[in-house]
């Protein structure tokens, strides 16, 4: 009887100390995962800038490409003032405003001049101010036709204004792009040349990446200056055609009062 009882306990303690180590296995197999993972986090934090990137990643760019894309970074500066400019002015102008033109047409057939020169003056629309010009002209007894071809002509200038320089900046700048990659190249192939024998497969490979690093600056540049270039010329062109018909309606107006 005894000796049952004593290996009854002997198994109650074998167990008990399987069920410890089974424990402190666990407990160090959690510790080990939370150390790695608090590494992983550090590695992370430890692979992002102290300085957030951003700008100052282009300046070796702007190294590598040298004074051309330097030239290039001014006409994009320049190309990008202009496009606002022009978008500021096109929407200070009021183009798409077509909603006094039938009242001022209204009032003119009528013969109320002062009226129809009151409606247009309260506008910005360059339409607006080539048929007030007409109306002022006819009050005055002038030739509305030469006045408002003069006006029309002015206002339709003043839309076209800096359009040139939209255009030389998406015509030169991927010559200029080009260039920097031509001259890059040569530079390549001569410190290929000075190496001798001991090529360095490195040294052209990476005279060549900067050497189109110009390229893609210059068509960075120009795609945008010849994009809105178009957009703004059709702008332009549908505002002639909206001239075109106001002016021919209130000449028609005009000839009969």
């Amino acid at each position: 009887m005894d000796d049952v009882t004593s290996s009854g306990a002997e198994t109650s303690a074998e167990n008990a100390e399987e069920a410890v180590n089974a424990a402190e296995g666990a407990v160090e197999g959690t510790a080990e995962a939370v150390e790695g993972a608090a590494q992983a986090a550090g590695d992370a934090a430890a692979s992002i800038p102290a300085d957030g990137g951003g700008l100052l990643d282009l300046v070796p760019l702007v190294d590598k490409g040298g004074p051309i894309v330097v030239i290039l970074i001014i006409l994009s500066v320049f190309s990008l003032a202009v496009i606002l400019l022009k978008v500021v002015q096109f929407w200070r102008a009021g183009l798409s405003r077509k909603a006094f033109l039938e009242p001022a047409l209204e009032k003119a057939s009528a013969g109320k001049l002062d009226e129809a020169a009151d409606i247009l003056r309260k506008q910005r629309s360059p339409i607006a101010r080539v048929l007030l010009a007409g109306v002022e002209a006819k009050r005055n007894g002038m030739q509305p036709a030469e006045e408002m071809a003069r006006v029309g002509g002015n206002e339709l200038g003043a839309l076209q204004g800096y359009f040139r320089w939209l255009e030389v900046i998406g015509n030169i700048s991927p010559l200029l792009g080009l260039l920097g990659t031509v001259i890059g190249m040569i530079e390549a192939f001569q410190q290929l040349e000075a190496a001798g024998n001991r090529v360095d497969p490195a040294i052209l490979s990476g005279g060549i990446w900067e050497a189109l690093l110009t390229t893609a600056v210059g068509l960075a540049v120009a795609i945008p200056a010849i994009g809105a270039l178009n957009l703004f010329e059709n702008r332009v062109d549908q505002v002639r055609l909206r001239l075109r018909d106001a002016t021919g309606r209130m000449l028609a107006i005009l000839k009969l009062v």
